[in-house]
């Protein structure tokens, strides 16, 4: 979830939710895959690509999950899964910026995920940044596809442990404007 610059230093970046999307996906009694994504989410990015530091903060509204199943989706928002009464929120702050040379390689940080904070690495699959037209407007457009696996269980998820694998494995892309 970052953006950059090339010709200035640090800068800040507005994460577009229309090209902004978080997927999950966890297999399913060994046999499939249960699919969805969050919905709703806010972001925050600083990023100096020349200093190769930046920031990202990162909320993700948990009851925003969607399946494509209503019944599932409200399994996965009780306690037995994501809590969303007493915790609706899920929040990444990135703090490290790793680079392979002049190539953002991955985001090191942290999640909060149902009250409990653990370290979370996004890896970047993909990550550019261009001058882009936006009507009459010129503007900086940088934007990535990145992906973790995180364990269900140092989260508290324990339920189902024979139906539904410890890892999860989320699917991150991401697109932003220079503010």
């Amino acid at each position: 979830m970052l953006a950059a610059s090339t010709a200035c230093n640090a800068a800040d970046y507005g994460v577009d939710p229309a090209h902004t999307t978080i997927y999950f996906s966890v297999g399913h009694r060994d046999i499939s895959y249960v699919r969805g994504r969050f919905a709703r989410l806010n972001a925050h990015v600083e990023f100096d690509p020349v200093a190769k530091t930046g920031s990202v903060v990162a909320d993700v509204d948990t009851a925003s999950i969607d399946t494509g199943n209503a019944t599932l989706d409200g399994v996965l928002r009780s306690a037995q899964f994501l809590e969303t009464d007493t915790h609706p929120g899920a929040r990444f702050i990135g703090e490290r910026l790793v680079f392979a040379g002049d190539t953002l390689a991955a985001v090191e940080g942290t999640l909060w995920l149902r009250g409990v904070q653990r370290p979370l690495t996004l890896t970047a699959d993909r990550f550019a940044c261009k001058d882009v037209s936006l009507g009459l407007a010129r503007s900086r457009v940088c934007g990535g596809a990145f992906h973790a696996v995180l364990k269900r269980s140092e989260f508290g998820m324990t339920r189902y442990a024979a139906d539904v694998a410890e890892e999860v494995r989320l699917e991150i892309s991401v697109e932003a404007s220079r503010k």
